[in-house]
């Protein structure tokens, strides 16, 4: 099926939609695109899989993005006031929404128009007119391969959080949160408000790129970080592990074996004796 490009028209910004309205669960994503036809044949089509917000312009745009932070972005290029390659530039700049995949609507077909969209930061470029099946797979694909690579994350204790982002911006901020978190992670009270400080964010944006790539609190985060260097001390050294308890900030031993098993469904020994038995790390 394909959605035949229509002429443009002039439209006020849409209102932001209420968080509340969304269907818990659903990946939520944003339509910019200021043909009123369309942007309602978009969300017609999406809504039946995922939450839908609308904007009709880039500046009202940015506004839903960065209050929201949709899980995919869905812009056309040419609209009135800011076009969406000026608003996917912004949008790749911005700490609470650079790592959101960003995909490029353009009755241009042309290799200059796709270049400088991609040149923008754009993930995906679709030229009209659109194949509805195709943007339809193509989105799910979207969907299927980041949820792979939080769950590599989450499963294999090898997988870096820097794996979880692919801005050179985002790396580096994880970098120097993983950095902040491995020197003071003896310190069992190492919280939200400790990385916060330390890195100079706000709770709210910390809270929302952390749940975002990886689909974890900052709380959670924090303890797999922890977990995950208990995991590196037992298998490269010969330590009791009441003093990996302590190394890794945890208040007890109990505490830590309860937490360790329910992240990877072993008991810390069982766990260490599995890698030394097979040889290798936990299967994904």
């Amino acid at each position: 099926m394909q959605l035949e490009a229509v002429d443009k028209t002039v439209l006020l910004p849409v209102e932001q939609e209420s968080p509340s309205g969304f269907q818990s669960g659903k990946k939520r994503i944003l339509i910019v695109e200021d043909n009123q036809e369309l942007r309602s044949f978009l969300r017609q089509t999406l809504e039946k899989y995922y939450s839908v917000m609308e904007a009709a312009d880039g500046n009202s745009g940015i506004d839903v993005a960065v209050n929201f932070v949709p899980d995919l972005i869905i812009s056309d290029v040419m609209m009135p006031g800011m076009d969406g390659i000026e608003f996917c530039r912004i949008i790749k700049e911005r700490f609470e929404t650079r790592h959101i995949p960003f995909m490029i609507l353009s009755a241009k077909d042309s290799l200059d128009t796709k270049l400088e969209g991609m040149e923008s930061g754009a993930d995906y470029y679709f030229a009209k007119p659109l194949s509805v099946d195709l943007l339809l797979l193509t989105v799910r694909n979207i969907f299927e391969q980041g949820a792979k690579l939080k769950q590599k994350y989450t499963n294999d204790y090898l997988s870096e959080a820097t794996e979880l982002v692919h801005s050179e911006k985002d790396k580096i901020f994880f970098k120097k949160m993983l950095d902040v978190i491995e020197n003071n992670i003896q310190d069992p009270a190492m919280d939200v408000d400790f990385l916060c400080k330390h890195l100079f964010v706000s709770r709210t944006k910390l809270y929302q790129k952390i749940k975002s790539t990886s689909d974890q609190s900052v709380g959670e985060f924090i303890r797999s970080i922890r977990l995950k260097k208990a995991i590196q001390i037992m298998t490269h050294e010969d330590v009791a592990i009441n003093e990996v308890v302590d190394r890794v900030g945890f208040q007890s031993s109990s505490n830590f074996s309860r937490t360790f098993k329910k992240e990877y469904g072993k008991s810390p020994l069982q766990f260490v004796q599995g890698l030394k038995k097979h040889g290798s790390g936990p299967k994904v």
